[in-house]
């Protein structure tokens, strides 16, 4: 298999992953499952809460835009373009974007329930950021001048940020459970 084979394999699992994440959370909260789809400030009435909202509203922005990037990704690659240049600035122009969209989607649907943004929220904002840079940064090196040298370190960029937000929405489920237990076994 190849490199290239390999990080596509490794993009689908972590979907599959962010996918798992948002169901764990919904899972984890099934009393409060209304809430966190239609609710707002008002179902907001403790830290947990917000740390809940917070997390959800995070997690449920991966899991939507994610798959729809690879999405749309892979039909950019499969237009009929001749001109490689005017393919890859499209490419690369449409994923800035769609990491763009993403990133204010999470900020304004905190900002639309007035919740507070968690840690979580914050890192994810984070490596979003971090994921715009790339993207440009491609886009400037490959699309416009043509040079394939950032090529290795963009995957392997794409990858491990793929990975680190997966990590990071994955943190708030995981704890939760661990909480759960101790709760149980403290009865």
């Amino acid at each position: 298999m190849t490199v290239n084979g390999s990080l596509y394999f490794i993009g689908i699992f972590v979907i599959c992953l962010q996918i798992t994440v948002v169901i764990s959370i919904c899972a984890l909260s099934y009393q409060k499952l209304s809430q966190l789809f239609f609710g707002g400030f008002k179902d907001i009435s403790s830290e947990s809460d917000a740390l809940l909202h917070s997390c959800f509203l995070t997690a449920i922005s991966v899991a939507v835009f994610h798959p729809i990037t690879s999405i749309i990704s892979n039909l950019i690659l499969s237009l009929n373009i001749d001109d490689k240049l005017h393919l890859r600035q499209i490419f690369y122009a449409t994923l800035f974007f769609l990491e763009f969209a993403f990133l204010m989607t999470v900020v304004v649907a905190h900002k639309i329930r007035k919740c507070a943004f968690s840690t979580v929220a914050r890192i994810t904002i984070l490596i979003s950021i971090l994921i715009c840079a790339n993207q440009l940064i491609q886009f400037y090196i490959r699309a416009i001048l043509g040079f394939d040298f950032y090529m290795p370190m963009y995957k392997i960029c794409v990858v491990l940020f793929n990975i680190a937000t997966l990590v990071t929405i994955g943190i708030y489920p995981i704890v939760a459970l661990v909480r759960i237990k101790k709760l149980k076994l403290g009865r």
